[in-house]
């Protein structure tokens, strides 16, 4: 798959736009419900990671469960567990987010261990993609108009920089989102404080999942190497309680999804 982005040079930047606040509020609100699933559900998720300097590419097979509730504000957030059934030497083990916090459990382990999101950032950003709320948690600023080429076909879209609202945590200083005119993201670029970019994602697919479309594919680049997600055989469905607890993962042992 041939994968093109126009340089950011060719933005059509506006002054006068870039300087007002959420003038976009519709569009943003479109990529927040094609983001976020209106039920329950479970997936398979296949990540092939690709590290920096090394050809060999390791792939890991995942079993996704995902309850959507109400967090303490009363927005809805989705908590995930993931499940992992390949390679052989990493089967059994999990990975739970709970809103903002992650947890990682090791079938030779006696319980679930509180880890920061960086340490599995692949897994991390599909919780964060389907959580982050970009019209409560950001505002946002006019950056341009610029196509996104995915495969050979022009994707038109609205460039716009998110930044985190005041007293809002746990979310990069600057977003960048490439988003067409029906609320698809196809590119999105993270920031650190400083105005790097640490990680680019490209969304190369999007199909019709549990009654609305959203991406099932996507391309991971950090100074890491690459990783390429992709979600398949989604269906809506509720799992038990204890897949969602940290302390309940241990009794889980030797399950295989």
């Amino acid at each position: 798959m041939k994968l093109i982005v126009l340089p950011l040079s060719c933005l059509m930047l506006s002054a006068a736009c870039a300087q007002e606040l959420n003038t976009h509020v519709v569009l943003v609100r479109k990529l927040d419900a094609m983001r976020m699933p209106s039920e329950d559900f479970t997936a398979r998720v296949a990540i092939r990671k690709t590290k920096a300097g090394d050809s060999a590419a390791k792939e890991s097979n995942y079993r996704q469960f995902s309850r959507r509730r109400a967090d303490t504000d009363g927005q809805a957030v989705l908590d995930s567990l993931l499940v992992c059934s390949a390679p052989e030497g990493d089967a059994g083990k999990m990975i739970l987010f709970l809103a903002d916090a992650c947890w990682f459990f090791d079938p030779h382990a006696k319980r679930a261990t509180r880890v920061p999101a960086q340490q599995v950032a692949a897994q991390a950003l599909v919780a964060d993609l389907m959580n982050w709320r970009f019209v409560d948690d950001f505002d946002h600023k006019l950056a341009g108009q610029e196509p996104v080429i995915i495969a050979g076909e022009a994707h038109a879209c609205t460039v716009l920089d998110f930044t985190p609202k005041p007293g809002v945590k746990n979310r990069s200083p600057l977003v960048r989102c490439w988003i067409d005119a029906a609320g698809r993201s196809w590119k999105t670029e993270y920031y650190t404080a400083s105005k790097k970019v640490f990680r680019s994602v490209l969304f190369t697919k999007y199909s019709i999942v549990l009654g609305a479309e959203r991406a099932v594919a996507l391309r991971i680049e950090d100074q890491g190497g690459i990783a390429e997600v992709s979600l398949s055989g989604v269906k809506g469905g509720r799992s038990p309680d204890a897949f969602f607890d940290p302390d309940q993962l241990p009794r889980l042992t030797g399950f295989r999804p």
